[in-house]
C-alpha cells in the first residue's frame, strides 16, 4: 500500500489520505442485493471515523480514499475457490467443477461475504492508520505537471523484442471478448457452459455472435488464441460497445508519478507499466526516487490488461483483453512516449476525438410504479415493533409500510436513523443508512395494488451505550396522478440492556 496524506498549510489539519492497494471489491458476492461498496468502502469508513472522531459517514472535515490500481487478477476471498458441490479444489486452469463454472466460487477469509469484507477493510483500515500515524512521513515537494492525449489503440504500433532477441512491430486489434470473459471468475462465475482457460471456439456460440456481429478473418487471427465471442468492435447501436479512443494520462507531483490507466492492469501488467515510466523518468533526467503509482480505471473503462504470457493462457483477464495479445506492449510504449514528454516539455497532439454519446443515452429502467398500502395503513405505519428491551450483540428489526424507495434516493440524506434518548427530552441520532451496522431493505409485497414494505436492522454493538432509543424510517410514495410524496414513521420507543 503508498499511501498520500493531505495536510491544510495554515495548522497542518489533516484533511484527506488516497491509498492504492491492489484488491478487487468483490468480497460481497454476486447474490449480495444491497448497495454496498464492499471492503474498500468500508475501510474507507473506518478510516474516516477514525481520523473524524466519530462523524457520520461522508460528513466529516477529512477524506479517506481507497484507490484502485493493478487489481486485475487480485481476489480478497483468500481461502480460494472450491466445488461447492463436493467441497474439492476446482480445476486449476478452467475454474471449472466437471466442467462447471457456476460451482466453483471462491470464499474467505470470513464464514459468510459480510464478515468478509470486514476483515478485508479491517486489514486496509489498520494499514492505512499506520501510515496516517508515521512520525517521519516522506514529504512530498516540487511541482505539480501533467500530460495528457486520446489514443486510437486499434491503430497504434510499437517494437517488442521476442524471446530470441529479434524485434518485431506489433498492432492491436479492434476491440473484442473472449469465451473465457463469459466463463466468469471464481467471485463471479458466468452462465452456461463457458470456462476459463479457453482457446477453442463452439460452432454453436459461433453462429450466434455472427449472427449479430460477425469478425473478418483479419480480426480473428489479430486476437488469436482467444476465440472471438463477442465482436464489440463491429458493434456500434446504439453507440459503440467498447471504446476504440481511450484516454492516457501522467500526473506527477514532486517525485510521485501517478500512471492513469484506462482499465484493470493485471499485477504483472502493473509492474511492468511501473518499471517503464519510472525508467524513462529516470532517463530523462527525472528523480532516481520517483514513486510510479498505478491508478486504475481512469478516465475510461477499457476491461482488463494482461500481459502477453497471460493472454496466451485465456483466463478470464485474457479473455477480457480486448485490444489483442499486445494491449499491453501498446501501452507501455505509450507511456514511455508520455513520460518522455513531461520529462522534455515536448508538446503532444491531442490525438483522435473520441465519440460523443451524450445526446445518445438510453434506459430500459422504467420509472417506479405508483405506490399502495393495505386496507387500514398509511405511508410510514410501523408493521413490526422492536422488543421492548434489547441486549448488546443482538440485531434490532423492524419494518414499515412504504414506498419505492426509487422515487427519491435521498443523495445526502437517509433512508432511516437511529436515535437515543438524552436528557429526557430530546433525541441523538448516532446511526443512518451509511453506517456498517445498519441496514435498508425494500421489498414489494402485492404486485396488483402496489403494496411493499421495508425493514430496517440494526445491529447493537458493544460500543453502544445503556439507554432509550428508537428508529426512524423516511421514504416516498407516488400516488396514482403521479405526485411524489414524503412520508416518515417511527417505532416505539425500546430499551438497550
Amino acid at each position: 500500500m503508498v499511501q498520500l496524506k493531505f495536510v491544510r498549510s495554515s495548522d497542518n489539519l489533516p484533511i484527506g489520505a488516497i491509498n492504492w492497494f491492489a484488491v478487487h471489491p468483490t468480497s460481497m458476492n454476486n447474490t449480495n442485493c444491497l448497495i454496498t461498496s464492499d471492503n474498500v468502502g468500508y475501510a474507507s469508513i473506518l478510516l474516516e471515523n477514525h481520523v473524524n472522531n466519530g462523524t457520520f459517514p461522508g460528513e466529516g472535515v477529512f477524506v479517506g480514499a481507497f484507490a484502485s490500481t493493478n487489481l486485475g487478477d487480485v481476489s480478497p476471498n483468500t481461502k480460494g475457490p472450491i466445488c461447492i458441490t463436493t467441497g474439492e479444489p476446482c480445476d486449476f486452469v478452467t475454474s471449472t467443477c466437471d466442467g462447471d463454472a457456476k460451482v466453483c466460487i471462491a470464499f474467505g477469509p470470513g464464514d459468510n461475504m459480510v464478515e468478509s469484507t470486514q476483515i478485508i477493510a479491517g486489514k486496509l483500515f489498520d494499514k492505512a492508520r499506520e501510515l496516517f500515524h508515521e512520525e517521519q512521513p516522506f514529504e512530498v515537494t516540487g511541482p505539480v505537471k501533467y500530460i495528457h492525449q486520446f489514443v486510437d489503440i486499434p491503430k497504434e504500433k510499437a517494437t517488442i523484442t521476442l524471446a530470441n532477441g529479434t524485434q518485431q512491430e506489433v498492432t492491436g486489434c479492434l476491440p473484442a471478448m473472449g469465451y473465457s470473459f463469459a466463463g466468469g471468475t471464481t467471485d463471479g462465475p458466468g452462465e452456461f457452459d463457458f470456462a476459463q482457460g479457453t482457446i477453442t471456439d463452439n460452432p454453436f456460440w459461433d453462429a450466434v455472435r455472427d449472427f449479430a456481429f460477425p469478425p473478418t478473418e483479419e480480426e480473428i487471427a489479430c486476437h488469436a488464441p482467444k476465440p472471438i465471442l463477442i465482436n464489440s468492435g463491429g458493434a456500434s447501436f446504439p453507440y459503440e460497445w467498447q471504446p476504440q479512443i481511450v484516454s492516457t494520462q501522467i500526473v506527477t507531483i514532486g517525485e510521485v508519478a501517478l500512471i492513469a490507466v484506462p482499465g484493470e492492469f493485471t499485477t504483472m501488467s502493473g509492474r511492468r507499466l511501473r518499471d517503464a515510466v519510472k525508467a524513462t523518468i529516470i532517463a530523462n533526467g527525472g528523480s532516481e526516487n520517483t514513486r510510479p503509482i498505478i491508478t486504475g480505471l481512469s478516465n475510461v473503462y477499457t476491461n482488463y490488461i494482461a500481459t502477453p504470457e497471460e493472454y496466451q493462457l485465456q483466463r478470464y483477464e485474457g479473455g477480457s483483453t480486448i485490444y489483442g495479445p499486445h494491449t499491453l506492449d501498446l501501452y507501455i510504449n505509450k507511456y514511455k512516449q508520455l513520460a518522455t514528454a513531461l520529462m522534455t516539455g515536448e508538446e503532444l497532439s491531442l490525438g483522435p476525438t473520441p465519440p460523443d454519446f451524450s445526446s445518445q443515452l438510453i434506459t430500459l429502467v422504467f420509472p417506479a410504479a405508483s405506490d399502495g398500502t393495505g386496507e387500514s395503513q398509511n405511508f410510514g405505519d410501523c408493521l413490526q415493533q422492536p422488543p421492548e428491551t434489547v441486549s448488546v450483540g443482538t440485531t434490532v428489526t423492524v419494518k414499515f409500510v412504504a414506498g419505492n424507495p426509487r422515487h427519491n434516493v435521498r443523495h445526502g440524506d437517509t433512508f432511516l436513523k437511529v436515535e437515543k434518548l438524552v436528557d429526557d427530552d430530546s433525541w441523538l441520532t448516532v446511526a443512518i443508512d451509511s453506517n456498517w451496522e445498519t441496514r435498508y431493505r425494500w421489498q414489494k409485497t402485492n404486485s396488483e395494488t402496489g403494496e411493499s414494505e421495508v425493514t430496517i436492522e440494526w445491529d447493537v454493538g458493544q460500543e453502544v451505550e445503556a439507554g432509550t432509543y428508537r428508529i426512524w424510517h423516511f421514504g416516498d410514495h407516488k400516488t396514482d396522478s403521479g405526485r411524489i410524496v414524503a412520508y416518515e414513521g417511527v417505532t416505539q420507543n425500546f430499551n438497550v440492556a
